[in-house]
């Protein structure tokens, strides 16, 4: 083989073979004259992410934390009753003072002649907690203008006591309440008040609503004075349905009963009795009833003050000194 031959093998070997790439791992990094690599910098660690704390679940957390003396505010739907004043009761524990005004016409065939019997009072309640509450709910001035007698005006009794909540059903919108009131003879005599040593009148008292957005109430009680011979004792029972209209307005009726048990010994029977607005003491009473009604409604202006109206008529024979009443109520509550 010649020299000419030689080379052109050599020259057809270098065309047809692959060309040879040096692996990555062959690269070297040459140094660059006058350059200093920075050092490395460390990256900020991830904050680590902390659980959200979830509230604890319990009745304390979840109702609103009462101011003192504040009222039970968890039945707000209630509005109470306004006939019979004086012995029915509310079953809520409230704080609040509510101004009355009532106008009882005697009727004509009564001894009296007719004419009639005028009461401004200022009933106080202070919730102690939201089941006790201390309750005053018969003071202020009474004015008697009979046409057969003199017109007379003076002060009424003052009669309070205390009342407890014990049953309180916030889901099922359900009270029931015990209490009792003892009428202190604080008040003049000329207009049938401070005779005896006073009367007590232990009660219980229900609320419910039901259906959609109806109210009962009721409360039964017994009124006897520590000395019988001073006064009537009978056994009552006063009965309130509502029902709340656009939230504000509660239409209502009532309907209020008196058993007389006994009486006294002050006035004679032809008389009658006073029902829970006064009581005359006077004789023959025993076995006797008396029943009335009442329509009318309640507004409630705000949410701390409430004004009501009502027109009570007897539903018995016996009328005793009612022929018709109006009774007008302002309610400022805590």
């Amino acid at each position: 083989m010649n020299s000419l031959t030689i080379t052109a093998l050599l020259a057809v070997g270098a065309v047809g073979a692959e060309p040879v790439h040096n692996s990555p791992e062959t690269y070297q990094t040459l140094p660059i004259s006058g350059y200093t690599a920075p050092p490395p910098v460390a990256l900020p660690a991830a904050p680590a992410t902390q659980p959200v704390p979830r509230p604890a679940l319990c009745d304390q957390c979840a109702a609103p934390v009462r101011g003192l003396f504040q009222s039970d505010r968890e039945f707000e739907g209630f509005v109470g009753p306004i006939s019979n004043p004086v012995l029915s009761k509310d079953p809520r524990s409230n704080s609040h003072a509510r101004l009355l005004f009532i106008n009882n016409n005697i009727p004509a065939s009564h001894p009296l002649g007719g004419g009639n019997v005028q009461v401004y009072g200022l009933q106080l309640n202070l919730a102690l907690t939201e089941r006790l509450s201390f309750i005053a709910d018969k003071d202020g001035i009474g004015h008697l203008a009979p046409r057969n007698g003199a017109t007379q005006t003076g002060f009424l009794n003052i009669a309070a006591g205390l009342k407890y909540t014990f049953y309180r059903n916030v889901e099922t919108q359900t009270l029931a309440a015990v209490g009792f009131m003892y009428e202190v003879p604080t008040g003049e005599a000329k207009v049938f008040q401070n005779h005896g040593s006073g009367s007590f009148a232990p009660f219980v008292t229900f609320g419910k609503e039901f259906g959609d957005k109806w109210h009962y109430l009721q409360t039964t009680g017994y009124y006897f004075p520590v000395k019988s011979s001073q006064g009537s004792s009978f056994l009552y029972n006063s009965v309130h349905v509502d029902r709340q209209l656009f939230g504000w307005l509660y239409p209502l009726a009532e309907v209020n009963w008196f058993w007389y048990t006994a009486g006294g010994n002050r006035l004679p029977a032809e008389i009658g009795e006073g029902d829970g607005l006064l009581n005359l003491g006077t004789r023959g009473q025993s076995g006797a009833h008396l029943m009335t009604a009442a329509f009318g409604a309640k507004a409630l202006l705000s949410k701390n003050f409430t004004l009501g109206a009502a027109f009570e008529v007897p539903l018995s024979n016996r009328h005793d000194i009612l022929n018709q009443r109006l009774l007008v109520e302002l309610i400022a509550r805590y």
